[in-house]
C-alpha cells in the first residue's frame, strides 16, 4: 500500500512540475516577443502555481475514496515546500520576500485542496 501511495504521489508532483514548466516556458517566450508588465508577469507566475496544484491534487487525490480535499491539501504543500526549498539553494535571500511566501503557500494549498473537491464525486 506504501508503495502505491508513494508513486501516485510522485505522479501527482511530476505532472505539477510539467505543467509549470511549459506555462513558464510560454511566459518566458510572451516576455521575450514583447513589452509586458511585471503584473501580467506576476499574475501569469501565481496562475501557473494555481493550475499545477490544481491538477496535481486532482491526480494524487483520484486514488482515494475519501478525505480527497486532504490529500488535494498535502500536494500544494508539498509542491510549495519544493519550490521553496529550491528556491532557496537558488537564492539563500529567500526569507527577504516573505510575505510573498505566505501568498504563494495559500495559492498553491488552495489550488491542491481544490483538485481535491473537484474529484470529490467521482468515482
Amino acid at each position: 500500500m506504501k508503495k502505491r501511495i508513494g508513486l501516485g504521489w510522485m505522479k501527482g508532483i511530476f505532472i505539477s512540475y510539467g505543467i509549470s514548466a511549459v506555462l513558464m516556458l510560454l511566459l518566458a517566450f510572451l516576455v521575450y516577443q514583447g513589452n509586458i508588465s511585471d503584473n501580467v508577469i506576476r499574475g501569469g507566475i501565481l496562475f501557473s502555481y494555481v493550475l499545477s496544484c490544481f491538477v496535481g491534487g486532482a491526480v494524487v487525490s483520484r486514488r482515494y475514496s475519501s478525505k480527497r480535499f486532504f490529500w488535494g491539501l498535502m500536494t500544494g504543500i508539498t509542491y510549495f515546500l519544493i519550490l521553496w526549498l529550491v528556491s532557496m539553494v537558488g537564492n539563500r535571500e529567500v526569507f527577504a520576500g516573505f510575505p510573498g511566501c505566505l501568498s504563494t503557500l495559500f495559492l498553491c494549498v488552495c489550488g491542491g485542496m481544490l483538485g481535491g473537491m473537484f474529484q470529490a464525486g467521482r468515482e
